[in-house]
């Protein structure tokens, strides 16, 4: 090709056509222009076509990550919500003094525990290794960004904090020396003097701020595992678009 190029620009010259020369070099370079903006423009879809292939993996991942975080979310509003069942029932033993029995040995033994949800970060880590900016539908990207970002830091890095520095400052230390744990049962504990307790204001005290601290992870649980449901969905019909 270049060689026939090559032989219409020498037969040009031989016969003096400087005119037609040139309308032809300039229409070559044309051609090698649009030649060149051609493969680049080929070469760019190729990149694009990779960088959305890295996305849609991702975004399966992080879909996968979600749906094992929410059912821990799940998991944990199921659980406190049975205790908070518990310290309702405590509370009422107490303002209706009523007489210590073995079925409440279980409940005496939920005082100082909680279920704190299980997240998974690993495919939101490597999104953001990556750049968030490979989530090109930007409503989607918020999304994410805001459910890891804002909502799992609330659920670890404040409620879930705010029950370990209650139970390590306050209930455990009273818990330590007003109960003890059965020796073959571990789930359930045993009061030393529960008729001193009804009249201890101190634990009636601790119980309430359980059932407050317990009611406000639950109720945020329940949001967050809503919002996780309407991300996942958003995440099921990007990958439906490939």
């Amino acid at each position: 090709m270049i060689k026939f190029f090559r032989h219409i620009r020498k037969s040009l010259l031989e016969q003096n056509k400087m005119g037609k020369y040139f309308k032809y070099a300039i229409g070559e370079i044309l051609l090698v222009v649009i030649g060149i903006l051609i493969a680049l423009q080929i070469n760019n879809w190729n990149e694009n076509r990779k960088l959305r292939l890295v996305e849609l993996e991702l975004l399966e991942n992080i879909k996968s990550d979600l749906m094992q975080s929410k059912i821990s979310i799940d998991d944990m509003v199921s659980n406190n919500t049975g205790q908070i069942a518990m310290y309702k029932k405590l509370l009422y033993y107490v303002k209706e003094d009523l007489p210590e029995h073995k079925g409440l040995y279980r409940y005496f033994g939920n005082i100082p525990t909680w279920t704190t949800p299980y997240l998974y970060f690993s495919a939101y880590e490597t999104l953001k290794i990556k750049g968030v900016d490979l989530i090109q539908n930007d409503s989607l990207k918020t999304q994410i960004i805001d459910m890891y970002d804002n909502e799992y830091a609330y659920l670890i890095g404040d409620w879930d904090k705010w029950e370990w520095n209650n139970n390590q400052s306050i209930s455990m230390p009273f818990y330590t020396k007003h109960f003890r744990r059965d020796s073959i049962d571990v789930n359930i504990a045993k009061p030393n003097n529960f008729e001193a307790l009804k009249d201890n204001d101190e634990f009636s005290n601790i119980i309430s701020l359980l059932l407050f601290t317990r009611t406000k992870g639950v109720r945020e649980g329940k949001r967050i595992a809503l919002k996780l449901e309407e991300l996942i969905n958003s995440i099921e019909s990007e990958l439906d678009q490939r």
